[in-house]
Formats: structure tokens, C-alpha cells, sequence
């Protein structure tokens, strides 16, 4: 009887195991941006605040003369693993040429969201809304769904990393100034930002009798190393998602 209990555990367990990893892979896997080369990113190496400079210009392209400002960005991420990572921050723009100035609008912040999508390698979508002012224009822009990739260190040819957004569409919101204009940005980290999955997730089996654990992505999986999410001790047989200390 203890064997045919034991082998039933198992089995729970095992499927359980595979309902979790099954819904996992249906959805995109968490994003980690992360100070160590680790595929899997420690509690203690995920970065939450994000410091970026543009490599060269950034580029705002239209019919009339282009705009070209250094750019540099502040923001912090809202959880540190989310999939898609969302990083919410504020550009600020130096050194313009044609005597222009740039600024993000007051009351608004740049949203940027990082997906993990291959080995140092992610998907970026961002927006914010700046107003230019120049000779020639006095304009207020937006830009939604701009789209561009991250590379992590080991993959970029900037030293720490950099995400690239180019000839992505902007829109007028007010002034005077062509309907569109293109963007294009290259930033680069002040420090090496790996782009990683999150700690490892566990699941417990709870059976009414005993709790049984298992790691979704490998290794050993422990009460003491887990600290809990969600449990209801109510309910006899049920999975809750526990989050390894990295």
C-alpha cells in the first residue's frame, strides 16, 4: 500500500510538473537583467535600476534637417523578472545640433519592456513623448510600440551591452512639424548587463499528509531554500509556486 501511495505521489507530482513547464512554454519566459554571466540570474546579481548612455547620437529623421542629441536614460525595472521586463525611467538630451532642444515631456515617463527571446539576446518595445523646439521647429512627438533588440555583453560590440532602436516611426501630437519623423538609438549600459531568465521556480505538492517539492528548471528543490507566494492549507492536493533565494 505504501509503495502504491508512494508511486501515486509520484505520479501527482509528475503531472503537476508537466501542466506547470506545458503553461510555461505557452508563455514567454521571465526576463532577468542581470551583473554576472549566468544563464539563470541570482536574487543578489539582478540589476533593478538601469543607467544607459547613447553610443554616438540619437537621430530623430524627417523631411526637415535631422536632429542629433546625445541621450541619456534612467529608469528602474517594476518587479526585476517579469516577462516582458518592464522598465519604466526618464530620457534627458544633451548637446543638440541646429540649436535645438529636446525634452521628454512634463508628466510623462519612457516605458521600456525587455523580453528575453535567445542566449543574450532580447526583444525591446518602448515609449515616451518629447517636445523639440528648433529654428525651424516647435513640435510635440510620441513614440508607441517602437521596437529594437538588446544584446547583452557577450554579443554586442559595446563592452557592457546596448539596445539598438532603428527607423521606428514617431507620431505629432501638437506644434508645427512634419506628420512623422524616424528614430534612430543606440544606448549602452554604464555597467555589464547580462540579459538572463529569473530564479528558478519550485513547485510544492502539498498531499494533505506531507509536502513534496520539485524544481521546474532542475536542481534541488527545498522548503528551506523557497520562500512562498501563495499557499491555502485548505485544499488537500495542490501546486503552489514557490521562488528560490538566488
Amino acid at each position: 500500500m505504501n509503495q502504491l501511495k508512494m508511486f501515486g505521489l509520484a505520479a501527482l507530482a509528475a503531472l503537476m510538473a508537466m501542466a506547470f513547464v506545458g503553461a510555461s512554454s505557452a508563455m514567454a519566459e521571465g526576463t532577468s537583467l542581470c551583473s554576472a554571466d549566468e544563464s539563470t540570474c541570482a536574487s543578489g546579481n539582478i540589476i533593478t535600476h538601469v543607467h544607459e548612455t547613447s553610443v554616438g547620437k540619437a537621430k530623430l529623421l524627417s523631411s526637415l534637417p535631422t536632429i542629433e542629441c546625445t541621450a541619456l536614460f534612467l529608469g528602474d525595472t517594476l518587479s526585476g523578472t517579469d516577462a516582458p521586463l518592464v522598465i519604466n525611467g526618464k530620457f534627458t538630451y544633451s548637446s543638440c545640433n541646429n540649436f535645438c532642444t529636446v525634452t521628454e515631456v512634463s508628466g510623462t515617463e519612457a516605458k521600456v519592456e525587455v523580453l528575453k527571446t535567445a542566449s543574450e539576446l532580447g526583444a525591446v518595445t518602448g515609449e515616451g513623448e518629447v517636445h523639440v523646439s528648433c529654428p525651424f521647429i516647435n513640435c510635440t512627438y510620441n513614440g508607441e510600440g517602437l521596437e529594437g533588440h538588446a544584446l547583452g555583453p557577450l554579443t554586442s560590440s559595446s563592452e557592457n551591452g546596448n539596445v539598438n532602436i532603428s527607423g521606428q516611426e514617431t507620431n505629432k501630437v501638437s506644434g508645427s512639424c512634419p506628420e512623422t519623423a524616424f528614430l534612430d538609438i543606440t544606448t549602452t549600459p554604464l555597467v555589464k548587463t547580462y540579459i538572463a531568465l529569473p530564479p528558478m521556480s519550485c513547485v510544492e505538492i502539498r498531499t494533505g499528509e506531507s509536502d513534496h517539492f520539485l524544481a521546474v528548471s532542475g536542481n534541488e528543490c527545498k522548503e528551506e531554500d523557497a520562500v512562498l507566494q501563495t499557499k491555502d492549507p485548505n485544499v488537500p492536493a495542490r501546486a503552489h509556486i514557490y521562488r528560490l533565494i538566488g
